[in-house]
Formats: C-alpha cells, sequence, structure tokens
C-alpha cells in the first residue's frame, strides 16, 4: 500500500510517501481502506517537533474515514467508519484502529474525516463549558476546525459569540499582539487555544465566576494563569486534554457529532483537497492558517 512515513521532526519534507506492507489487524480492531484523511494542526506540531512523539520513522496520522473490509464483528463489512488512532497510520492507504465510529449515510468521506474528531471536540468542551443562552462566549481561532464548530455550537445555543482569527475573518485579529485588550468586559466563558503567558491578560476581561476551558496550543505554549488571579474572581479553568478527554470524553459523544452533520444542524467546513502524494503541500496549507475548515487528503 502506499503510506507518508515520517523520517524525523521538521518541515513538511519529513514526510514521504513510499510503500508498505498493509497493517496486520488486532482483536477488537477494523481494518479500513481509507477514502478520506484529516489533516488537523496539531499534526504540524508532531511533525515538527514541536509536541514530542513516537518515534520515528512510522507511518504518520491519526484521523481517517473509510471502507471496513476486515473486522471481528462480519456486519462491519462493507460499512463507512470514521477513525481515530493514538499511534499514527493514517496516512495510508489501509489503516488499522481500535477507535472508530459508523459514518451515517448522507454523509461523505471528506465530510466525515472534516467533521467527526473536530465536531466532536467542540460538543465535548461545549458539555463542559455548559454554555446557557445570553452567555458572552469566546471563541480563539475561530476560522480553525474546532473554532469554527465551537462559534456555531455556542450560537445554537443563543449566546454572543466572540471571535478571533489570524486571518481577518472574525472579530478580532490574534495576530495583533494585543488583541486581548480589545475584548468587551464581562466575558463568560473562553475557549482558550492560542497559550502561551499573555493568556492571563484574558483574566481583566472575564465575568465574576466565568469559565475557561484551556484545550489547544497554537503559540506552541501551554496558557499561564495566576491562581490568585482566578481565586480572586470565582473563575473556573478548566484543562480539556490527553486520554481522559481525547479517550473518552470526545469519542462518546463523536456518533452525537457525526447525527448533527447528518440532520443539518453542522455544517462541516473543507478548506481544500490534496492527494497523498502532495502531502507535504497539505501540511504547508495547514501551517500557513491562510484557509478555514479542514484539510483533507485522499489516497
Amino acid at each position: 500500500m502506499r503510506a507518508v512515513v515520517q523520517y524525523g521532526t521538521g518541515g513538511p519534507d519529513v514526510l514521504k510517501v513510499e510503500d508498505r506492507p498493509e497493517p496486520t489487524r488486532k482483536s477488537g480492531e477494523v481494518l479500513v481502506r481509507t477514502e478520506a484523511i484529516g489533516v488537523p494542526f496539531y499534526e504540524t506540531q508532531l511533525r515538527s517537533g514541536l509536541i514530542p512523539a513516537g518515534s520515528a520513522p512510522g507511518v504518520f496520522g491519526h484521523e481517517a474515514a473509510g471502507i471496513v473490509v476486515e473486522a471481528d464483528d462480519p456486519s462491519l463489512h462493507g460499512k463507512r467508519v470514521v477513525t481515530m488512532s493514538f499511534t499514527g497510520g493514517a496516512y495510508a492507504e489501509v489503516v488499522a484502529a481500535s477507535q472508530y465510529t459508523l459514518v451515517p449515510d448522507t454523509i461523505t468521506p471528506e465530510q466525515a474525516v472534516a467533521a467527526a474528531v473536530p465536531a466532536s471536540v467542540a460538543l465535548a468542551l461545549m458539555n463542559a463549558a455548559d454554555v446557557k443562552a445570553g452567555e458572552t462566549v469566546l471563541v480563539e481561532a475561530a476560522s480553525g476546525a474546532i473554532g469554527g464548530y465551537l462559534a456555531r455550537l455556542a450560537g445554537q445555543k443563543g449566546a454572543h459569540v466572540v471571535e478571533t482569527s489570524g486571518n481577518g475573518k472574525a472579530d478580532i485579529d490574534h495576530n495583533d499582539p494585543d488583541w486581548r485588550q480589545k475584548l468587551p468586559d464581562g466575558i463568560d466563558v473562553v475557549f482558550e487555544s492560542i497559550g502561551g503567558p499573555r493568556a492571563a491578560e484574558l483574566l481583566a476581561k472575564l465575568a465574576p465566576h466565568g469559565r475557561i476551558l484551556a484545550y489547544g496550543l497554537l503559540s506552541g505554549e501551554f496558557p499561564t494563569f495566576p491562581v490568585a488571579g482566578l481565586v480572586a474572581r470565582g473563575i473556573t479553568l478548566i484543562g480539556f486534554g490527553g486520554p481522559d478527554a481525547y479517550g473518552k470524553r470526545v469519542a462518546a459523544v463523536r456518533a452525537e457529532a457525526l447525527g448533527l452533520v447528518a440532520d443539518g444542524t453542522l455544517t462541516p467546513v473543507l478548506d481544500r483537497t490534496y492527494p497523498l502524494a502532495d502531502v507535504a503541500a497539505a501540511h504547508a496549507r495547514v501551517e500557513s492558517r491562510e484557509g478555514a475548515g479542514k484539510v483533507v487528503l485522499v489516497p
């Protein structure tokens, strides 16, 4: 099969397309012939070494949609699923995965992979935040895959949504170093995905008893908040990451998220589609942050 193998860390050129043996399915896993592969921003950080990852070389990638060709349960054969792997292997024509979700018939594989992970992350974050009608919600990086779904879900709850973006497509340009000073006062919920030491400046803009949900590292650094600033105004800081969030809470709502896509409540946003051979160009596109929505590889 054709697959993308990561050789060391660095720029997109460390990803090489080559022939590899098909993976062997273990008990409890499904073997899937891929039709669409997601390219999320965090994978560019894994590839570059900004986020520590496993040893290379190995088949790269974590999110894919396709047709089941082998499974413990014969009734799954021929079904379309979306898969999530924490150990890689998705940038390939065939992937073995233990975490998978059936895809509704009305959703294309490109739509499925564009929505499955980011929409379910957004839904899990919304559940954790308990956003209510009339609240003011700040969504950082709202032109990104997860941020876009968060903005839509919060708006559907009746919240007033304030969006940031680095491409001029939102209320606030977060490429401006002082963008936090331009936010309105009285924010109830912050979906924090940029990080860095200046995240603490958000505290002055939060309403008493506001909530901050920290889930992303677009800056490459964890957000920094002084405990005194949180305690003095009753601010709740919720960290959202790791196996508990992504292996349990996100996985638990993935079918619901795909159902929201199927019934038209959420519309997947696709940025661009690239053939597997153009994986370097796909990564460069994601890193440029020029687009909006999901970049997808097609085997």
